[in-house]
C-alpha cells in the first residue's frame, strides 16, 4: 500500500514540474527566446520589432499580441510586419510615435500609429486635425466598443486605399492615431478583389488595439 502511495507521489510531481517548464516556455517574452526558436515569420526576424511582442503563440491566424512602449496600450501585429526602429519616437507614458511596413504577398501597407495621453472630450479637434493633414473630405464613423471610441474614415488617393482612424480612451487617458495605407503589388492582377479583402482585415485589427488602464491612474 505504501509503495502505490509513493509511486502516486512521485507521478504527481512529474506532472506538476512538467505543467510548470510548459507554462514557463509559453509565457517567456519572445524577446527572451533563442532566435532559432522563433517563428519563421517577419515580425519575429526583427531584433528591434520582436521586443514589442509578448508570446510566440498567436492572438489568431498570422498576429501575435503587441505591447506597446508605453505600456498604454495592446493589440494584434502582423507576422509580415516590421517596426521602423529610425522612425520610433518615445516619451515615457506620454508620447509614442512608428511605423510598420507590413508585407504581404499581393499587398503592401505602411501603418503610422501615434499615442498620446489625450483625455476624453477632444475628439473633434483630433478629428478635424485628421483631415487637414490627409488633405481629403474624411467622413467618420463612430463606433463605441468596451472602454474605447473607435473613429474610421475611408482612405482612397493616389492609387492607394485603407483608412483613417482615431481610438479614445473611455475608461482612462489616451488617444491613438493611425494612418493605415496600402496598395496592391504591381504583379497583382486580382488588385480590387484584395482590396475589398484588405480593408476588411483592417478594421477587424483596428477593434483589436486596446487600452491598458490602471487602477490608480488619474483621469
Amino acid at each position: 500500500m505504501k509503495g502505490r502511495i509513493y509511486i502516486l507521489l512521485l507521478l504527481l510531481i512529474v506532472v506538476f514540474l512538467g505543467g510548470c517548464q510548459m507554462e514557463s516556455k509559453e509565457t517567456r517574452k519572445s524577446s527572451e527566446m533563442n532566435v532559432e526558436d522563433l517563428p519563421d515569420v517577419r515580425a519575429f526576424q526583427d531584433e528591434f520589432t520582436r521586443n514589442f511582442l509578448q508570446s510566440t503563440e498567436e492572438t489568431r491566424s498570422g498576429y501575435y499580441p503587441f505591447l506597446s512602449g508605453t505600456g498604454k496600450y495592446k493589440m494584434d501585429f502582423p507576422a509580415g510586419g516590421i517596426i521602423g526602429e529610425k522612425s520610433y519616437a518615445l516619451e515615457k507614458e506620454r508620447f509614442e510615435s512608428y511605423l510598420i511596413g507590413v508585407q504581404k504577398e499581393s499587398v503592401k501597407s505602411s501603418v503610422d500609429i501615434t499615442y498620446t495621453a489625450e483625455k476624453e472630450g477632444n475628439e473633434k479637434v483630433i478629428l478635424d486635425m485628421l483631415r487637414k493633414s490627409s488633405n481629403e473630405e474624411l467622413k467618420f464613423k463612430k463606433e463605441e466598443l468596451q472602454g474605447r471610441g473607435l473613429y474610421i474614415a475611408p482612405l482612397n488617393e493616389n492609387g492607394e486605399f485603407g483608412f483613417v482612424s482615431y481610438i479614445q480612451n473611455l475608461s482612462g487617458v489616451g488617444g491613438i492615431q493611425v494612418f493605415y495605407v496600402s496598395e496592391c503589388n504591381k504583379e497583382n492582377e486580382n488588385c480590387s478583389k484584395d482590396i475589398e479583402k484588405e480593408n476588411s482585415l483592417i478594421i477587424d485589427w483596428l477593434k483589436t488595439i486596446q487600452f491598458v488602464n490602471k487602477e490608480n491612474e488619474s483621469e
